[in-house]
């Protein structure tokens, strides 16, 4: 059914598109999202004008949504601040990876880096583990968090996901006694290895309660790693539906470049993980843009 049928007073997905394999391919991942959370879902194309092509009413018409095309250059700046100007009132936004931009191993093209922790919603990247690959359809939703209010957001949004997609959840918290400095060095935590370890186990089962509380009854596994965020949930993500993350972690202070906010963890993921990389909306502070 059409936008119009579909998912009255819910907002909706929305998917930047284009004529690339990429592109429809997370259009169709969008698609089986915005069904079972009934939303509806609507295509957004950047294109030299407002005429619809054939490819985008065919793809339109199987994934029972609408189709909308903003006049534009194209390139990875105007599809970006197009899709941005939809995303305050959507619900999920989006997009394909392998576009404009994309090379050295670095999976996510341009506009998908650039919509990056600048999105007012949660923002998808989607892909599989290669070009030529779909998303995977199954594993489970996996979650990185820290105990902060960013990373309990990331939760939220996992939660949501694994419920309507009807998937486990796997809580992950990452900990280390060497942490980064504010002057962008590393140094080590000053308690004993047992503190630390206890203190990892306190956030994820703190994490388990805050699921449970949300979500009753979701099939939800926690654990606490020693590592490295990256390192840890990329190796995660060779089996896992999605990896839901936070652009950035709330307890450091954000950088703003060209109006966009991403942690390295976030950025890493976003880049090279070989599944779909779901952000969590991160308010952006006044002055930073």
């Amino acid at each position: 059914m059409a936008d119009s049928e579909k998912g009255a007073g819910e907002r909706p997905v929305v998917v930047g598109v284009d004529a690339t394999p990429s592109a429809q391919d997370a259009a169709t991942w969008a698609a089986e999202v915005a069904d079972a959370r009934g939303a509806p879902l609507r295509l957004v194309l950047v294109g030299p004008d407002a005429s619809v092509p054939g490819w985008l009413t065919a793809l339109a018409a199987t994934l029972s949504a609408d189709a909308d095309v903003v006049p534009g250059p194209g390139g990875p700046e105007a599809v970006a601040d197009a899709l941005l100007t939809r995303a305050g009132g959507a619900a999920l936004l989006v997009v394909g990876s392998y576009g404009t931009g994309s090379s050295s191993g670095m999976l996510a093209g341009s506009a998908a880096l650039r919509l990056a922790g600048a999105s007012p919603c949660p923002l998808a990247v989607v892909r599989g583990p290669a070009s030529d690959r779909t998303p995977p359809t199954a594993g489970p939703v996996v979650v990185g968090v820290d105990g902060t209010a960013s990373g309990d957001d990331a939760l939220d949004l996992a939660a949501d996901l694994a419920r309507d997609l009807a998937a486990p959840l796997l809580v992950v918290h990452v900990w280390s006694d060497v942490v980064a400095g504010a002057g962008g060095g590393a140094h080590r935590r000053p308690e004993d290895w047992s503190e630390l370890a206890a203190q990892g186990e306190a956030v994820a089962a703190g994490a388990r309660r805050r699921v449970l509380a949300r979500v009753p009854g979701l099939d939800v596994d926690v654990r606490s790693v020693e590592g490295t965020a990256l390192r840890t949930l990329m190796d995660l993500a060779e089996s896992a539906r999605m990896i839901v993350a936070a652009p950035r972690s709330a307890s450091r202070a954000p950088r703003a470049d060209d109006g966009v906010l991403l942690g390295s963890t976030s950025r890493g993921l976003v880049g090279f993980a070989p599944c779909p990389v779901v952000l969590a909306p991160v308010a952006v502070p006044a002055g930073t843009s």
